[in-house]
């Protein structure tokens, strides 16, 4: 099975193979950049639209049987972070939604203010912090966004796969 990815992001590139490895189909994942992919999605509608969208790109674009996308975002309405994938394989879309978590006040300012999540935890916390994302950061280093994206990639991909 060939799997491509739509971001050229590392994290999400090994969330997506950690996924694949959990549900007992490794796969060489091949990433690619996606022009026009949301660069922080701002609600959680378009956090998921996000995913889907570079799902949609990676299989046309990839060369590729399933074309995966993975997108984290902030919700501002809700103060929430939040993270969704999506699984295709051309014909069928499927979803997954990652672990959220509120946001304090000053992550969600920065955000309003335009600056994107990952570059204010580098700014406020350090580049270890930025590394392994806001996730890490707000559940004391119990959970990576690594770890995160990887749990809403197997769950996009398990009913595609099945």
């Amino acid at each position: 099975m060939r799997v491509a990815l739509g971001s050229r992001n590392p994290v999400k590139v090994r969330a997506l193979a950690r996924a694949l490895k959990r549900l007992g189909a490794p796969a060489p994942v091949a990433s690619l950049a996606v022009p026009d992919a949301p660069r922080q999605p701002t609600s959680e509608a378009a956090t998921e639209e996000g995913a889907a969208f570079r799902a949609w790109y990676a299989r046309r674009h990839g060369g590729a049987e399933v074309g995966v996308g993975l997108e984290g975002g902030v919700d501002l309405a809700t103060g929430w972070l939040t993270m969704y994938a999506a699984a295709t394989d051309g014909a069928r879309l499927f979803l997954g939604r990652g672990p959220s978590l509120p946001l304090p006040e000053a992550a969600l300012a920065a955000v309003r203010a335009g600056e994107e999540l990952g570059a204010y935890i580098r700014r406020r916390y350090g580049e270890e912090a930025a590394a392994r994302g806001a996730v890490w950061v707000y559940s004391r280093g119990a959970m990576t966004r690594e770890e995160a994206l990887a749990g809403a990639a197997v769950l996009a991909l398990g009913p595609l796969l099945r």
